[in-house]
């Protein structure tokens, strides 16, 4: 069995007679904790202080016991049914443990852990995970999934403690109303709006019909992406910095910049004409490439009518790109990131012909691929059993060797215009790519990258659990100490150090990882995609 206390630092140096709350818990292995978050003088030396904050601090907390002076051998008496007695004199300058109610069945050393309230509370890691319990305190499942250790469960005493005196030290009805209910009923609009924002948003992606049609979007995945920022309680301060470039974002739209959408018409059909020229120039020989001349002129004359479908495609659809823009402006009032969501639908809509011409090429890539290797293996003998799902010997007959013969030569000679037209129609398609990726990084990186503790580790105010520190406190021993029980107190001092700037960066919300993880969009990955013709 083993005793763990942990003490307020200012009341181990305590001179006067007090009553000690808290709360106690029975852990894994009959390890006990104490934990003492507040204590009341005596009504004897009480020279002040609110009644309303001390019967909210009876009702909300544990009486433990006491803090009395070692030379009142009477109130010594009064004061044994209790959990806790801790005594003071005027020989030495701390306090020590004259009583326990729980005795171990070995003796042992008593552990007193010394703390400074307004440092724990500054912990962010603890501050979070009590957010994330909070917001998900509706949930069955994450119910359960509390954290049951020391810090947690004294952060939460300490903060329940705070919270009790914040509101006891507010002001007058009027300033209580002016101060605080008129902020409250401030933000109440803005939450009003935004909630209504969030309202329409959920119809148009979830309801029928509109959701047939935009469930496979960006908008919509990114919808259900900031729904897990959100519900984690870890991200509060980088959702209201999105709203905050949202709406910067969108007084530019209204205010400086006239038609946005010719900006991006423009750019499609300027990539357009750039791409129909490298069409053109896949005639002959280009670069030196040994293209088959038949082939080569199908292909050109294949693709260059699909371009010019691309082209009349922009063309169509022209006014609504530029009206589409009307709800990126509007959507500026939920955030940066919903902004970029709609962005990236609008530039794949626009590239379309572009992820078909990039399937076209892959599937003559593949066949391509898929010959030469059958062949190989004809070559070498051999033979793919499906049902026994193995390569094996086999003898061909001649004529099978003449066929196979002339079927690998025709495949050899056409697979580098199939490869040339396969390159540049998957770099094309890359191209598209590689912007909405650049896009979906930036409106995940400003949901997840930790600015609140950045900010606060520039002012010297970032702390968390990873940087605390126990430091032996020497201390006078007890004189009165129950002998037969042996009790030690070994005290120890919780130091909260400033965290560094790495640790700071390596706060993660634990959203964008599980996110990334189901993608498996690693380099080593989308290469093999491209090499097999899959991408």
């Amino acid at each position: 069995m083993s005793i763990k206390i942990f003490l307020p630092l200012e009341l181990f140096y305590s001179k006067e007679n007090c009553n000690i709350y808290g709360e106690n818990k029975i852990g894994d292995n009959n390890c006990i904790s104490y934990y003492i978050t507040c204590a009341i003088a005596d009504a004897k030396n009480n020279k002040g202080g609110s009644e309303v904050n001390r019967l909210q601090i009876t009702q909300r907390f544990r009486h433990l016991g006491h803090i009395v002076n070692a030379k009142e051998a009477i109130t010594l008496q009064r004061h044994q049914d209790v959990a806790l007695s801790f005594v003071y004199d005027d020989e030495t300058p701390n306090i020590y443990l004259n009583k326990l109610s729980i005795k171990p069945e070995k003796p042992g050393k008593i552990n007193v852990f010394l703390f400074e309230e307004r440092r724990i509370l500054k912990l962010q890691d603890l501050r979070e995970d009590l957010d994330a319990k909070v917001a998900d305190e509706c949930d069955d499942e994450d119910a359960s999934a509390t954290h049951n250790d020391d810090l947690h469960i004294l952060y939460q005493l300490l903060n329940v403690k705070d919270t009790i005196v914040h509101d006891d030290t507010r002001g007058g009805p009027i300033e209580d109303f002016f101060a605080h209910d008129v902020k409250r009923c401030v933000f109440r609009g803005f939450e009003f709006s935004f909630n209504f924002m969030m309202w329409l948003l959920t119809v148009f992606l979830y309801q029928p019909p509109f959701k047939y049609i935009f469930q496979h979007t960006v908008l919509c995945e990114h919808y259900r992406e900031w729904i897990k920022f959100r519900n984690c309680g870890k991200r509060r301060f980088n959702i209201a910095f999105d709203t905050f470039l949202g709406l910067c974002v969108m007084l530019i739209l209204i205010l400086y910049i006239d038609n946005p959408g010719n900006y991006l018409i423009t750019s499609a059909h300027y990539i357009v004409n750039k791409f129909r020229l490298l069409l053109h120039s896949l005639k002959g020989s280009p670069i030196g490439l040994k293209l088959n001349v038949q082939l080569n002129n199908f292909l050109l004359e294949c693709f260059g009518y699909h371009v010019e479908l691309w082209d009349t495609f922009l063309n169509a659809i022209e006014p609504c790109i530029r009206q589409l823009f009307v709800p990126i402006t509007i959507l500026g009032s939920m955030g940066l990131s919903y902004q970029l969501a709609l962005l990236s639908d609008i530039i794949s809509v626009i590239g379309l012909h572009a992820h078909c011409f990039s399937i076209y090429a892959a599937v003559l890539y593949k066949v391509e691929i898929k010959g030469l290797q059958v062949l190989w293996k004809m070559f070498l003998g051999k033979r793919k059993n499906v049902l026994k799902n193995r390569v094996e010997s086999h003898s061909y007959m001649n004529r099978q060797l003449y066929l196979g013969t002339v079927f690998f030569a025709c495949l050899l000679f056409l697979f580098p215009t199939v490869l040339t037209y396969y390159v540049v129609f998957t770099t094309l398609r890359l191209g598209i790519g590689f912007v909405s990726y650049i896009l979906k990084m930036i409106r995940r990186q400003i949901l997840e990258f930790p600015m609140e503790m950045l900010l606060n580790w520039s002012v010297g105010r970032f702390y968390d659990s990873d940087s605390l520190q126990l430091e032996y406190v020497e201390h006078t021993p007890s004189p009165l100490l129950q002998q037969d029980m042996e009790m030690k107190m070994c005290v120890f001092k919780l130091k909260v150090n400033p965290s560094s700037l790495g640790r700071v960066l390596s706060c993660h919300s634990g959203v964008l990882q599980e996110l990334v993880a189901k993608e498996n969009n690693s380099i080593k990955n989308v290469s093999r995609k491209i090499l097999t013709g899959t991408f």
